[in-house]
């Protein structure tokens, strides 16, 4: 351990041996038969008070988060379930080192919905801990993190899991499976797109921090920034606009595209290899620090086994000649108007062509796989559409699927039960987070780049490489 952190930790007055124990090493931690899973929830914004019920389903035992008023009103919505009990001993923390430090022998699991640039840090100290892992996507800010992350679940042996939800829907399998028996045909293309801007239009003027909260602690990893507030163009640093921010989120595809590549990696089982060339069509910014408001980026798999060759098609933001400015995107980031997003031409040619495009256009977001005798789409949740429908005729009632973020939590539990691997575990979410934080690294080398991807570096922009990793504040290093 580093003196600097070790006397970080001295001052919140963790006793040595504790915290020496954070980089221990034990196995994973097992549920006696009748014991309930002891939870700790890291980050408790929008996200993770969404998932209050379920996650309730065992046993929540403390809340980390800096701002004092998100650990309150999750506590809140703890106490409207009916069947949550005694509260009293909940046990709240503004720092998951402090966490760690003081209850990490009582407690068996995590759920770490923090902004990304905390989630590697905050998964790796607890699987070294042996507490089993639920992070929200996407999994790390950087290849680097991510690749640490999936070597330190294979060597503690602890069961994770990656919140892309979809991922345990009955449309998703029905969708994966449909593809995997050759319902569409071979296929070389897949087209994923999403509405989202997660960028700025500008740089926001600075605010004071809400009362009681410890910026120190929110900014952790990252170097500190001053606090905004939100305004008629953003919604705040705190609790969302770090989306847009480099070095604290990912961007439009860091938000969305674990989601929206869900299907493709699982049905094309992309995962098998690596994308070798990375191509960026379309890239813009606008203000500097902030992800682009605009992405149009090709990754390029080569064959699996008898799976051909296939190229995974990435749109997001408006598209070329729409400005990014309130006329005509929102403060959340959605375009305005749909002919504004920078869809895929495809797209919208297959709604042409099947007649659509009036009556019951695509969503917003989502994939079109497009096969040699059909096509498939399908949203990242639960809806699913086949061309011809006479392709869909046995799946009746796709359109009735329905979307439960129940479904994932209690996958996770059952795995850890059940000492198994969960369905999105490291070993299958890191190959999907390196694609779409490639897609970070191919944005920032600038419209027209070509990268080409070894699985551990690019080997034609020794430059580019430093944006695989993350520089990381003192005090908050993450070990190898």
């Amino acid at each position: 351990m580093k003196r600097r952190e070790f006397l970080r930790l001295a001052a919140l007055g963790v006793p040595a041996f504790n915290i020496g124990s954070l980089y221990a090493a034990p196995l994973a931690k097992r549920i006696s038969q009748g014991q309930k899973i002891r939870v700790a929830v890291i980050g408790c914004g929008g996200r993770m008070q969404q998932l209050v019920e379920p996650i309730m389903e065992e046993q929540i035992v403390a809340l980390v988060d800096p701002d004092p008023k998100m650990r309150m009103s999750t506590l809140g919505k703890m106490k409207k379930i009916p069947t949550a009990g005694d509260l009293s001993k909940v046990r709240q923390f503004n720092d998951y080192h402090e966490l760690y430090a003081k209850m990490g022998e009582e407690i068996d699991a995590v759920f770490i919905g923090t902004p990304n640039h905390h989630h590697a840090l905050a998964a790796v100290l607890a699987m070294r801990l042996g507490i089993h892992v639920f992070v929200e996507k996407p999994m790390a800010s950087t290849v680097e993190e991510a690749q640490l992350m999936g070597r330190v679940a294979r060597e503690t042996g602890v069961v994770t899991q990656v919140g892309n939800f979809g991922h345990s829907t009955k449309a998703m399998r029905i969708c994966v499976d449909s593809i995997q028996k050759g319902l569409i045909g071979e296929i070389r293309d897949v087209w994923c797109y999403d509405d989202r801007l997660n960028s700025m239009m500008h740089r926001p003027k600075s605010a004071p921090v809400p009362a009681g909260m410890d910026w120190d602690s929110w900014c952790g990893p990252a170097p500190v920034c001053d606090y905004y507030a939100p305004n008629e163009d953003h919604q705040g640093l705190h609790p969302h606009d770090w989306h847009s921010w480099i070095g604290y989120g990912n961007g439009s595809i860091g938000n969305m595209g674990t989601h929206i590549m869900d299907a493709a990696f699982w049905s094309l089982e992309l995962g098998k290899v690596h994308p070798e060339t990375i191509i960026t069509h379309e890239v813009e910014f606008a203000c500097p620090g902030a992800w682009a408001w605009r992405d149009t980026i090709d990754f390029e798999f080569p064959a699996r086994g008898s799976l051909p060759p296939v190229t995974l098609h990435w749109y997001d933001g408006v598209c070329p000649g729409i400005p990014y400015d309130k006329s005509h995107v929102d403060r959340y980031g959605h375009a305005l108007r749909r002919e504004w997003l920078n869809l895929p031409p495809i797209l919208l040619e297959t709604e042409k062509k099947w007649d659509i495009s009036d009556k019951a256009p695509f969503l917003n977001m989502g994939t079109l796989f497009c096969g040699t005798r059909g096509t498939i789409w399908f949203s990242h949740h639960s809806a699913i559409r086949f061309f011809p429908k006479t392709l869909g005729q046995e799946i009746k009632k796709a359109k009735k699927f329905t979307y439960k973020t129940t479904e994932h939590t209690h996958e996770f539990y059952a795995a850890i039960r059940e000492k198994r691997p969960a369905n999105t575990g490291f070993d299958y979410s890191v190959p999907l987070a390196e694609t779409l934080l490639l897609a970070n690294v191919a944005a920032r080398t600038g419209k027209g780049s070509v990268l080409k991807w070894d699985g551990n570096t690019i080997t034609n922009n020794s430059a580019a490489n430093a944006f695989l990793k993350t520089t990381y504040r003192p005090g908050w290093e993450l070990r190898a």
